[in-house]
């Protein structure tokens, strides 16, 4: 099954703390010349990328003097800023280059209205529900994969094993995978018995967290950053490779 995502955006960032400055922009990677444009497809509004008049449509090609050629040129620029700080921005619209200077401010934990996702925001922290390997859970993981699935869901099903293989190989670098499911705590302990997992296992007995998340359709699997930002979103059964993949890729970043 081809992994759909539900939404395009990247957003860009900075530094690696839990109060992330940042500028407050939704954007798409395109080529631009010898280079990488980003072209803003969103700015939040209560961000210095408001204040400084950047539009949807956009293209940045310069950070700081500094030609955009690929992500972490932004991230190498941002990574030591800090809330107050400007950055230097070169844009193009409408063939035009102009030079702008954004106040970086601090990243607001929800950026739904940006996203029009749970993409980009923070992950809601989990409770005292974690009914079976609650004493696995990392301190600090690099990447978590939160899995939504139930009992009686076939696809979910499927997703288990390849889910608890990856868990196996990737833990011991960092890796944590979470399943999170509504179902009543006998129907979830006599599937465990069945069909023991690796990792920790969580009740969402309100289902608080389906609903904050919009999860709609199960499997859904949710890549979180090391700082428990919402960094990718997939529904169905995964390709394992193409999930070993993203999770690499986002140990890497």
């Amino acid at each position: 099954m081809r992994w759909i995502f539900f939404v395009a955006f990247i957003f860009i960032l900075s530094g690696f703390s839990f109060a992330n400055p940042w500028l407050g922009l939704a954007f798409k990677q395109e080529p631009y010349k010898d280079q990488i444009a980003l072209k803003v497809a969103g700015v939040h509004p209560s961000s210095g990328a408001l204040e400084s008049k950047i539009q949807n449509g956009d293209l940045i090609v310069k950070i700081n003097g500094k030609k955009i050629t690929g992500l972490n040129v932004v991230k190498s620029e941002l990574s030591a800023a800090k809330t107050g700080q400007k950055v230097a921005l070169e844009i193009v619209r409408e063939g035009k280059t102009k030079k702008v200077n954004v106040k970086l401010t601090e990243r607001p934990d929800d950026i739904s209205s940006l996203t029009g996702s749970s993409i980009g925001s923070k992950a809601l922290a989990f409770q005292q529900n974690f009914y079976r390997n609650g004493e696995k859970r990392k301190s600090k993981p690099k990447v978590t994969l939160l899995d939504f699935w139930a009992t009686w869901c076939g696809p979910c099903r499927q997703t288990l094993p390849i889910v608890g293989r990856l868990y196996e190989k990737l833990s011991s670098q960092g890796f944590e995978v979470i399943g999170v499911s509504t179902e009543q705590l006998s129907v979830l302990e006599q599937f465990y018995k069945e069909h023991p997992s690796p990792y920790p296992l969580y009740r969402d007995a309100t289902g608080e967290m389906n609903r904050h998340y919009g999860i709609s359709a199960i499997p859904t699997l949710m890549l979180l950053d090391e700082n428990g930002y919402i960094q990718k979103v997939w529904p169905g059964v995964p390709s394992e490779k193409a999930l070993e993949k993203a999770i690499l890729d986002a140990m890497k970043e």
